[in-house]
């Protein structure tokens, strides 16, 4: 009797020992995607907008296997106030990528009318078959809302109240044949978005944004996907814990929200281009129209208060850098690589970072 008992609990260890290491082994990969810089000075290494530059880093990357390539959606932003449109860029880069999803990072909620901006999603999705992300947010650069008299409010809360209203729209519209909606800010009566997207039933819709009351809150409810600009693997973590509470209060599972993060990167160890990573930064610190807009006064970061937030340095301190934050739980980085246009990072990022993670 006892032999069985020994028996059975030996046979429990191995079959658990076994899944455990099944699990270990099998266990998704982080995704990687391409960040490009479409408005002017995004590269601590570049001032220039060049179309035919960006197609070549984009394709590179797509053979390297990095998954996706984004465009942040600005109308007039950076020191020079030069700024591609980001649908018009993710276009014409549809037509020379075959694998890689093309995604915004992000649409700004206020940009386009809603309506318009379901059109504009589906027709991208139709002609990429099925490769569209839509990464959308509140909004937070009133300086080019105003000088473009789109809509503006200064309160969050009522940012994100137009966002809400502007994802219902894109889901009715991309998930029925006529769609009507009457809210506070917007408003559609039988409209229709045809042909629909390719991607059933409908292209992912990931929010970025990291207010925890009332914008992460919308994650657990609307989103397929969380995105967050730079912040240390504690912030990161926090904010997580925060989504899951608000998940387990409006009925959302958790674990279908992909969980992704916005990063810079340079792989080098050379003082002399870490300072300029420094410079470049408190540059655009100091040039911010936004910044001025509100009366804030300028501040000076120094190489330990970036090295917090941003991922540089060896490739060794690199790997270790990206391996503590899947560790704490992120699923896929959209990467701004510092020193773009070169492959100085890019190709020792694909070829020794990724495939040690």
């Amino acid at each position: 009797m006892q032999t069985g008992i020994i028996l059975c609990v030996l046979r429990y260890i191995y079959n658990y020992r076994a899944a455990s290491d099944h699990f270990e082994n099998n266990m998704p990969k982080a995704k990687f995607g391409l960040v490009l810089p479409i408005d002017a000075g995004t590269s601590a290494w570049d001032d220039g907008l060049v179309f035919e530059r960006m197609k070549k880093v984009t394709k590179i990357c797509e053979g390297l296997g990095f998954d996706s390539v984004w465009g942040p959606d600005h109308l007039m932003t950076g020191h020079s106030l030069e700024t591609f449109e980001v649908w018009t860029v993710l276009a014409g880069l549809s037509q020379v990528t075959e694998t890689m999803h093309l995604g915004t990072l992000v649409n700004c909620a206020t940009h386009r009318n809603p309506a318009l901006l379901a059109k504009i999603v589906a027709t991208l999705d139709v002609i990429s078959n099925g490769r569209v992300d839509l990464g959308i947010g509140a909004g937070w650069n009133g300086f080019e809302q105003l000088a473009y008299g789109l809509p503006w409010e200064e309160t969050p809360k009522f940012r994100i109240q137009r966002l809400i209203e502007v994802i219902k729209i894109l889901r009715g519209m991309w998930t029925q044949d006529r769609f009507t909606f009457k809210g506070k800010y917007y408003s559609v009566n039988e409209a229709a978005c045809l042909p629909k997207p390719i991607q059933k039933p409908s292209p992912k819709i990931l929010i970025g944004g990291k207010g925890e009351k009332l914008l992460l809150r919308a994650v657990a409810r609307y989103a397929d996907a969380w995105n967050i600009d730079e912040l240390t693997t504690e912030d990161y973590a926090h904010k997580l814990q925060v989504i899951r509470d608000h998940c387990a209060s409006v009925g959302t599972d958790y674990n279908q929200i992909e969980k992704t993060m916005e990063q810079y990167v340079l792989i080098s160890s050379r003082p002399e281009q870490q300072q300029r990573l420094v410079d470049w930064t408190n540059m655009h610190i100091a040039t911010s129209p936004e910044r001025r807009r509100l009366g804030k006064q300028p501040v000076t970061v120094k190489l330990e208060d970036i090295r917090k937030e941003y991922i540089f340095g060896s490739v060794e301190e690199v790997t270790e850098r990206f391996a503590e934050y899947i560790k704490v739980g992120v699923q896929r980085f959209m990467i701004y690589f510092l020193d773009y246009p070169s492959l100085d990072s890019i190709l020792p990022l694909a070829k020794e970072v990724i495939p040690s993670l």
